[in-house]
């Protein structure tokens, strides 16, 4: 029986990562007993509430950001730039790539509970509320749920640790719309799109407005050419249009001559591994995703209520953003479905957009659709499910979530796509 005890090392908090860097480390060697022994500290200086008290005052009252120069992020030594080796395997998100061609994450690719947060929080500022959620169902879906391991590329090719109970892990590669979707942030294939939104070299910024844009792209290229697009809740609705924040949020430079953050062309290619002076030129280089020298991190924590409130922002700009739902086998056949109709009439559309009930509603989805999702690969979901719920109770209960613990599933059914 698996000890939940130890899943609670997701609330690692930004100040415990940096006092104490050995336990991401240490959890490369997946020591369970390293972990048994941290976790009562992890746990102590968690502080989840006062996070998101503090993300709340912060965008209420605007404040200007600040800079300090252990804002910059090591690329040397240990953390200097390598190409990933043939056995090491890279995925569809350029962000998970940089850390793993840096060394925060392991540099075969394949990561742990721990190291996962750990590097995300150290390298992006991360909330460690927003890593955690991520980090956690993207091991409950495509992971090891008891090794505590997920790959972000391919499948390790590896067995579980309870073989015969629960199914090999997947890798992102095969998250299709349970954790990426077709329209999701800015792959390569839509580089160019995006790239192209910013014209002058020499002023190009791409900013969270820029990214909204090349948001309601995405989805219109999506809807236009895919006859299978499926939107759904936690993949479409928040994790893409995430995603697209995430891009202007996490790969800018927060240097001190703009605290704000500076996005170019030159560091936007940088971190998708493109090379090329014009657009004409533009060229995808596999495995160099890179950290570029001189480059500092925000200065504060990218927690859920940042999330929360930038998708929102982007529905609000971008109403095909908040449309959940897919085409239904032809291009252009795009059917929404009611909100009403699927919580049992505890959210409409209208009130999904107040508070934090958008992320809550679609957790809520992504929870409930796991057995779909995991299908006849898993005897029994008890180890999945229990890992997540034990893995964010120190979290969830923040969102002052609505009960959505009657969900009409069936309503997904009618997209090809969601299969």
């Amino acid at each position: 029986m698996v000890n939940f005890k130890l899943l609670l090392a997701s609330a690692l908090p930004l100040t415990t990562v940096l006092a104490f860097p050995q336990y991401a480390a240490e959890s490369r060697g997946l020591n369970l007993a390293t972990f048994e022994k941290i976790v009562d500290d992890i746990i102590k200086r968690a502080n989840i509430p006062q996070l998101h008290a503090d993300a709340r005052e912060r965008r209420r009252n605007k404040r200007a950001p600040t800079f300090s120069e252990s804002q910059l992020v090591d690329i040397t030594g240990v953390h200097a730039f390598k190409a990933p080796g043939a056995s090491d395997t890279r995925g569809p998100c350029p962000g998970l790539n940089v850390l793993s061609n840096h060394g925060y994450f392991a540099r075969n690719g394949n990561t742990n509970l721990v190291e996962s947060i750990s590097a995300l929080v150290e390298v992006f500022n991360m909330g460690v509320d927003t890593a955690t959620v991520l980090v956690a169902y993207s091991i409950a879906i495509i992971g090891d749920p008891i090794a505590l391991t997920w790959s972000i590329g391919r499948s390790p090719g590896k067995s579980t640790l309870l073989p015969g109970i629960l199914s090999a892990p997947g890798g992102i590669d095969q998250s299709h719309n349970n954790y990426e979707s077709d329209d999701a942030s800015v792959t390569r294939d839509k580089f160019k799109a995006l790239y192209n939104l910013q014209s002058d070299p020499a002023t190009a910024d791409y900013t969270c407005d820029i990214l909204v844009q090349h948001r309601n792209f995405t989805i219109q290229q999506s809807i236009s050419t895919n006859p299978n697009f499926y939107f759904a809740p936690w993949s479409g609705l928040v994790v893409a249009t995430a995603a697209h924040n995430f891009v202007a949020n996490f790969f800018a430079n927060h240097a001190a001559s703009r605290p704000e953050g500076y996005l170019d062309q030159s560091t936007l290619k940088s971190f998708f591994s493109i090379v090329g002076d014009t657009p004409e030129t533009l060229t995808w280089v596999p495995g160099e995703e890179r950290i570029p020298s001189n480059w500092y991190k925000p200065p504060t924590p990218y927690t859920l209520v940042d999330v929360v409130a930038e998708v929102v922002a982007v529905i609000l700009a971008v109403p095909a953003a908040g449309k959940i739902g897919g085409n239904t086998g032809k291009v252009d056949s795009f059917v929404g479905f009611d909100v009403a109709n699927v919580t049992g009439g505890v959210l409409n559309a209208q009130t999904l957009l107040e508070g934090n009930n958008l992320f809550c509603f679609a957790y809520a989805t992504a929870r409930a659709g796991i057995p779909t999702i995991l299908g006849g690969l898993v005897c029994t979901l008890g180890q999945t499910l229990g890992f997540l719920d034990s893995k964010l109770a120190g979290i969830l209960p923040q969102l002052g979530c609505p009960q959505l613990d009657k969900l009409n599933l069936d309503a997904f059914n009618q997209f090809p796509g969601r299969g």
